[in-house]
């Protein structure tokens, strides 16, 4: 099976101190293939898909006063906006509102950076609560025009829920994972350029565990 997304994440100052951020996966395609047999070839179960709006998620970040070490504050409101209903079980989201606060902190200088969050996630619904964590150091090369980034992130579950686990893995309930990858930013010109990322897991529950790989084109 295989999930495909195209999305708008953006970010903005409101204030010196207060930025906002979303998240919106405007079109979702998840696809099951068919299954044949091994040797005679026969069609056993025809291929699927499901096309849909995603769950958007809305944030806002506040940095904290806290002597000279950067540390935000942010409130993240997933809104069930996807389809959760759809017979094959190929979901485009959850379908629970969810309400997530975390803290961020973080050094850098002029070439590199690195930063570390940590997240409570309060589900809803029958959806088990989870704690989510996620660090990032960065470095600059090609005289700036190249960000090469390595990503960790990871969710565990409470288990505390009642939803049951799905049999496609998408949104699932008590999903869990570790997930390392690595991001490249290359700038055409100083306000735009393109970007690419490649993630796996070395442990997971409950989701799918391929690869995944991103493209996209940024503005700043």
């Amino acid at each position: 099976m295989g999930n495909h997304t195209l999305s708008l994440y953006g970010e903005t100052g409101i204030t010196d101190k207060l930025t906002l951020q979303a998240y919106i996966p405007f079109f979702v395609r998840n696809v099951l293939n068919e299954t044949r047999g091994a040797q005679s070839g026969t069609l056993l179960e025809p291929g699927i898909e499901h096309n849909n709006f995603g769950d958007v998620d809305i944030a806002l970040r506040y940095a904290l006063p806290f002597g000279k070490l950067p540390v935000s504050a942010m409130l993240m409101l997933g809104l069930p906006t996807g389809n959760s209903t759809q017979d094959s079980g190929l979901f485009t989201g959850d379908g629970e509102f969810n309400q997530m606060l975390k803290i961020n902190t973080g050094v850098g200088a002029s070439k590199w950076w690195t930063q570390f969050g940590v997240g409570f996630n309060n589900r809803t619904k029958g959806f088990s609560d989870e704690i989510r964590y996620d660090a990032e150091f960065g470095y600059k090369m090609l005289n700036n025009k190249l960000l090469s980034i390595f990503k960790l992130a990871g969710i565990e579950s409470l288990n505390n829920g009642t939803e049951g686990a799905t049999t496609t893995g998408l949104f699932s309930n008590n999903v869990e994972y570790l997930s390392p990858g690595l991001e490249f930013l290359y700038f055409i010109k100083p306000k735009y350029g393109v970007s690419f990322r490649a993630a796996g897991a070395i442990k997971g529950q409950n989701v799918l565990a391929s690869p995944s790989f991103s493209f996209g084109f940024f503005y700043q």
